[in-house]
């Protein structure tokens, strides 16, 4: 991360002098590949969001914005987040509390986090623990200059705040750094006069973090010590989320059987290979939530329509070209949403016929603590790949998620939109809609590698099929540290084990 204000002229108060000291900072980042895992590329497999330049920098060419109040075509460099200055404050641990923020020489500084389970834990809530990273997780070092940089000597100590919280190497030379390449970022370059820049130093997986022994009862943090004789100085920071409560969600896969073939044997969706891995394993781990998927159910409607009016109904229009693709007329010359229409009668004929249905509650409702994931081969117009169910509050102008969602013919087998869909039931937004649920910082659509972004985005607002790929597409495997947060305090979704909670 650059550095924005002019360096201090004298040592932080309650800091050691660094008269003697070369000024830098140093950044954890997250690897390109991952050692822990045979050098493949990052999939989720653990939680680490940091403040990228690109989203509070006008670095990179945003084309169009569709979600605006006025959707405008724009075509030019900009900050990738919309309100950078108040994104900023979602990296600070103590953000209710601006005087204990930590500026090392005077600068501002935005930490990263890393989300990891525990293992080996021996202690009361033993059933936190996890053997998911007890190998530990590679990360990388960046460090930015303030001054540049020589080799005098200077070391790099990492001085974790629990015991249970351990990173090796314990020290790095900073002539390691040194014989790395040196490296220009240019976070501003619309005046070629006034190009704002940084210069840095990479060590990638230069170090190894692991839980071990203990869980984290709060968010913990390493921080990192720049030393040369008896003068020493903090440079740097990693936030550690808090892992002592893992989250529990009950995921009900239903199969909607809508077709037999010629021998008459039910056509079933050939759904996610692995979802148990998906979930556990490269999302919503992140969050420290794992997901309970031992239940499944095929729910023929093919059969059922031979003995409910209402499903009889529901195959007539889906029979219906007309119905597939929006074209149908509703009242008032309303168009029928085709996707929204199905996953709202799928949500109601599973609530009356589906053996799993929550008992004396409807799904969206709270208590029952499932969500219903229904497989579908159908395949309604307009390019659905799936929906959340999305419910307005009774007698508010206000919305929240309920407790299922549908996945249809072309994404049964898709990792993002299998937990996109997911994460709204679980009460995340769109990172680029602006809307009262949960609402952050915003951004442009189609420019991060988020699980909750699209994987295109527009070219041109008033031509909407002129499209194009998001560039991290396939490769879409994070969420962002508030979401983290938000998915934890789903009361409807997420459950915590009492032994936890207690």
């Amino acid at each position: 991360m650059p550095v924005c204000n002019p360096p201090g002229a004298s040592s932080l108060i309650g800091q050691t002098s660094t008269s003697c000291l070369q000024k830098f900072t140093i950044h954890f980042r997250r690897p390109e590949i991952l050692k822990q895992n045979k050098n493949a590329p990052y999939k989720g497999e653990y939680g680490f969001d940091w403040l990228r330049d690109e989203y509070i920098y006008p670095m990179e060419v945003v084309l169009a914005d569709m979600w605006s109040s006025t959707p405008r075509n724009l075509n030019m460099v900009t900050p990738l987040c919309k309100d950078p200055i108040n994104l900023r404050k979602e990296y600070l641990p103590n953000v209710e509390s601006p005087e204990k923020e930590f500026k090392p020489h005077g600068q501002d500084y935005y930490p990263a986090w890393l989300s990891i389970f525990a293992c080996n834990v021996q202690v009361d809530n033993a059933d936190a623990g996890s053997n998911m990273h007890e190998h530990g997780v590679y990360l990388d070092l960046q460090l930015e200059e303030i001054d540049e940089i020589i080799n005098d000597n200077t070391e790099i100590f990492f001085k974790p705040s629990v015991p249970c919280l351990k990173i090796t190497p314990e020290k790095i030379s900073i002539s390691e750094f040194l014989k790395t390449k040196r490296e220009k970022q240019i976070i501003d370059n619309r005046d070629k006069q006034l190009e704002i820049y940084y210069y840095y130093y990479k060590l990638e997986n230069a170090v190894k973090i692991i839980c071990q022994g203990d869980t984290l009862k709060q968010h913990e943090e390493i921080k990192v010590i720049a030393k040369l004789g008896s003068n020493e100085y903090e440079v740097g920071q990693l936030m550690v989320y808090q892992n002592n409560e893992i989250g529990k969600a009950n995921i009900i896969v239903v199969n909607v059987i809508t077709e037999y073939d010629k021998n008459n044997n039910k056509v079933i969706p050939q759904s996610h290979p692995s979802l148990k891995n998906l979930y556990n394993c490269q999302s919503f781990n992140q969050a420290m939530i794992q997901a309970n998927i031992n239940t499944r159910e095929n729910f023929d409607l093919f059969a059922l329509k031979k003995q409910h009016h209402d499903v009889k109904k529901f195959f007539e229009d889906i029979d219906d070209p007309n119905y597939l693709d929006g074209s149908r007329p509703k009242m008032k010359k309303r168009r029928i949403d085709p996707a929204e229409d199905i996953r709202k009668r799928l949500c109601a004929l599973y609530e009356k016929y589906g053996k799993y249905a929550p008992k004396g509650k409807r799904i969206k409702d709270g208590g029952h603590y499932n969500t219903y994931l229904l497989f579908t081969n159908l395949s309604p117009g307009g390019g659905a790949l799936g929906i959340a169910q999305l419910n307005k509050k009774k007698f508010k102008e206000t919305y929240e998620w309920g407790n299922m969602f549908v996945i249809f013919a072309n994404a049964l087998t898709g990792d993002h939109t299998i937990v996109h869909e997911a994460a709204h039931s679980f009460t995340l937004p769109h990172i680029f809609e602006h809307t009262n649920i949960n609402n952050k910082p915003i951004f442009y659509q189609g420019y991060t590698e988020n699980y909750m972004d699209y994987t295109w985005l527009y070219k041109d607002v008033y031509i909407k099929e002129d499209t194009s790929y998001n560039k991290y597409d396939r490769k879409m495997y994070s969420f962002f540290k508030w979401q983290w947060d938000l998915m934890r305090n789903d009361k409807k979704s997420i459950k915590f084990p009492k032994k936890q909670e207690e």
